[in-house]
């Protein structure tokens, strides 16, 4: 069985990138079980936690729980074309300390969303950055557009 992570990068429980996360992974083919990662829950990032042996509760769990991942889909909106400050946290957190990334060679999706003109590209661009360092393997992208017609 092939374990995804679902990382949401909205914290709104009737976010659209929730929504559209759950639809998704009923989607993913038998072999396939989908997980939900919670990150709302992880104190910012802070090295000296690392250096100084006092890691937080969160921060063990997070990590154990992605490292026994086979592949992560990140589900996020786009604000200020970036991403939103959760999800950057998580992947600070999951990248640290150096040397024991748990994103090390782990395929990546991203799914991007807004209902903007340019949809997610700034939050889609912007997380291929962070991911491409990590991620060894080809990471995958998927725009969602979503325009909406006034009269």
């Amino acid at each position: 069985m092939t374990k995804v992570g679902i990382l949401l990068g909205s914290l709104r429980k009737a976010s659209f990138s929730r929504k559209l996360a759950e639809n998704v992974a009923h989607l993913f083919p038998e072999g396939y079980e989908t997980e939900f990662v919670e990150i709302g829950n992880l104190p910012l990032y802070n090295q000296d936690f690392d250096d100084h042996n006092q890691v937080p509760a969160d921060y063990t769990t997070f990590r154990n729980t992605v490292k026994g991942l086979d592949a992560v889909l990140f589900v996020t909106p786009e604000y200020n074309r970036s991403i939103p400050a959760v999800l950057k946290n998580a992947i600070d957190v999951g990248s640290r300390p150096y040397g024991q990334s748990i994103w090390d060679g782990k395929p990546a999706a991203i799914i991007s969303q807004s209902p903007g003109n340019l949809s997610g590209f700034g939050a889609n661009h912007h997380l291929r950055q962070s991911l491409v360092v990590f991620c060894k393997k080809k990471v995958q992208s998927i725009a969602v557009y979503k325009f909406v017609y006034t009269a």
